[in-house]
C-alpha cells in the first residue's frame, strides 16, 4: 500500500495576540480537537512560537486525538533558552525537538533566545521520515533542507511566523521543493498586528502545502504544458485569519517521481548524486 502523510495545518491567531500568552496552550488543545472533528491525520503542524509553552493540555489533546504534533515551544537546555519545533507523540509524550539556528533580533530582544548549534532532526511519523526546520532556518538560508535531504527527509515543514515577508515566504518554499523535488508543508500564525518600537506590522497566514507532480501522468501534463513554473505544485493555500485545513501528501508517489526528475533535470541517478554529497559532507 502507498504511504502518505496526511497533515492538518492549524493557522493559529494567539490568545490576545501575544504570542507568549499563558492561555495559548489552551487554545491550541481546543484547535487541536477541532481539528480532529475534521478528519483523520497523522500530523498536526503549529506555526512557530505558538502555543510558546509546553503544557498537559496539549499533550492531553495529542493523547485524546492520537496523532503526532509540532508546535512551537520554548525550551530551556542548559541554562540557554531556544526557540524550537516540538514533536509530540500519539500519546502525548515529546519525542524531540528541533532548535532554530539564525534567531532574529527581536526574538533575542523579547525572549532572549540562542540559536541552536546543533544538527537538522529528521522524525518518524508513522512511518514517513519528515524534516522539520523552524521559520527562516528554511526559508532563508539554503543548509537546512540540505541537511534534512542528505539525512533522508520525505517531507519538509516549515512551522514559521510570517509578520512580514509572508509573500517571499510562498515563494522561497517553493524555491526548496524545487530543489530537492519534495513536499513542504509551512504553517503561518494567523495575521495579527505585530508592534515593535518602530512600526506596526500586519504580515501572517497564506500556510501552504506543496507538492511536486506524484504520477507519471501528471508529471507528464505538467511538462507538456511547458513546466512554466511551479505555481500547480501548491495544493493548499490557507486565507490570513485562524484557520485549519487537512491535506493528504501522496509520499511514495513523490519519491517515485523524485528518480525521474534527478535523471532529467540533473543528470544522472538520485541515488548516485545522494552518495557523492554524503560523502562531501562527511
Amino acid at each position: 500500500m502507498a504511504r502518505v502523510l496526511r497533515v492538518a495545518l492549524i493557522q493559529a491567531r494567539p490568545v490576545e495576540d501575544r504570542l507568549d500568552h499563558p492561555e495559548n496552550p489552551q487554545h491550541a488543545a481546543e484547535l487541536l480537537e477541532k481539528a480532529c472533528s475534521m478528519g483523520d491525520f497523522d500530523l498536526a503542524v503549529f506555526p512557530e512560537y505558538f502555543p510558546f509553552h509546553d503544557s498537559e493540555d496539549l499533550r492531553r489533546a495529542a493523547a485524546d486525538c492520537g496523532v503526532h504534533v509540532v508546535a512551537g515551544v520554548q525550551r530551556l537546555v542548559d541554562g540557554a533558552v531556544y526557540n524550537t519545533a516540538t514533536l509530540y507523540g500519539p500519546g502525548g509524550e515529546v519525542v524531540g525537538w528541533q532548535g532554530k539556528r539564525y534567531v532574529g533580533r527581536l526574538e533575542v530582544r523579547l525572549w532572549g533566545f540562542r540559536g541552536w548549534r546543533g544538527r537538522y532532526r529528521v522524525f518518524d511519523v508513522n512511518g514517513v521520515r519528515v524534516g522539520v526546520a523552524v521559520c527562516a532556518d528554511f526559508w532563508a538560508f539554503p543548509e537546512a533542507s540540505y541537511e534534512l535531504f542528505l539525512a533522508g527527509a520525505e517531507v519538509f515543514v516549515n512551522p514559521s511566523y510570517m509578520f512580514s515577508l509572508e509573500g517571499h515566504w510562498g515563494r522561497a518554499t517553493l524555491v526548496r521543493s524545487l530543489d530537492f523535488y519534495m513536499p513542504v508543508v509551512g504553517v503561518d500564525t494567523a495575521a495579527f498586528p505585530m508592534r515593535t518600537k518602530r512600526a506596526v506590522f500586519t504580515g501572517g497566514g497564506h500556510s501552504h502545502v506543496i507538492v511536486p507532480p506524484s504520477t507519471p501522468e501528471e508529471a507528464e501534463e505538467w511538462w507538456m504544458r511547458g513546466a512554466v513554473d511551479t505555481e500547480g505544485w501548491i495544493r493548499l493555500r490557507l486565507g490570513r485569519g485562524e484557520e485549519i485545513a487537512l491535506y493528504e501528501i501522496p509520499v511514495d508517489g513523490v519519491n517515485r517521481m523524485r528518480r525521474d526528475w534527478w535523471r532529467r533535470m540533473k543528470g544522472l541517478e538520485l541515488e548516485e548524486w545522494l552518495a557523492r554529497a554524503r560523502r562531501n559532507a562527511g
